[in-house]
């Protein structure tokens, strides 16, 4: 049980990826496809640690990751190198990324301001909305973890996303499927929804989701409108 009183939650604060875009599965993929040509011939077979280590760090800021992947398999990166991935990752979402399934129905059904907290550079949050058609339900209220001090798992973009609407914190409400976006708002003093929907093991990301302070999980945006609704009233 969600331990809100009536009539408090005044602001709704939704991450961007697996939240209203279904693209986690199309970063993954991208950065994936684009790491493991880094890979020699000799060590072919990291392969599946390569995957499951992208999979890992998928919410964090692009660069943030391709760094730690660099450093982790050795991959020699080059500034050029991490440019070009940064960009095929970007494409990629513009071209493949497609609306969470219900979600424009499901957060225009909720009565609250909006705003998005995101770890994608602004330019890839608004393509996506605008490509997707949710962008308008936002009112310009979208905020990057790039044009912060520090991206997510830090608090300051969710921070910055409250003071957008000079809102107290602890009337937001906050929308995130992973591990380092619940943190980034936990971090903030915003209390968290978990969202499976769209997640590569629905099951295994809800518990990650929990343990890291959401207070409910849910794979459908019917039920999370539904339950915000319920709790303003």
């Amino acid at each position: 049980m969600i331990n809100m009183k009536k009539k408090v939650i005044g602001y709704l604060i939704c991450d961007c990826d697996g939240v209203l875009l279904d693209s986690e599965s199309v970063i993954l993929e991208a950065l994936y496809t684009q790491l493991k040509k880094y890979l020699p011939a000799s060590r072919l077979h990291e392969n599946s640690i390569l995957y499951d280590a992208i999979a890992e760090r998928v919410g964090m800021m692009t660069d943030l990751l391709i760094g730690e992947v660099n450093s982790q398999f050795k991959l020699n990166l080059t500034l050029n190198d991490r440019s070009s991935v940064n960009f095929a990752v970007g494409q990629a979402c513009s071209e493949k990324a497609t609306p969470v399934p219900g979600v424009r129905e499901a957060i225009s059904s909720i009565p609250l301001p909006r705003a998005v907290a995101s770890n994608s550079t602004l330019d890839r949050i608004n393509t996506g909305l605008s490509r997707a058609g949710l962008i308008d339900l936002f009112d310009s209220h979208i905020h990057s973890g790039c044009d912060q001090e520090k991206p997510k798992p830090a608090p300051d973009v969710y921070l910055a996303a409250a003071a957008g609407y000079n809102a107290p914190l602890q009337r937001c409400i906050a929308i995130e499927d992973s591990v380092i976006g619940v943190r980034a708002a936990t971090a903030a003093g915003i209390q968290v929804i978990g969202f499976t929907g769209v997640a590569h093991n629905p099951a295994e990301t809800g518990v990650k989701l929990l343990a890291a302070g959401a207070k409910k999980v849910f794979s459908d945006m019917q039920e999370i409108a539904q339950t915000i609704k319920e709790q303003i009233g």
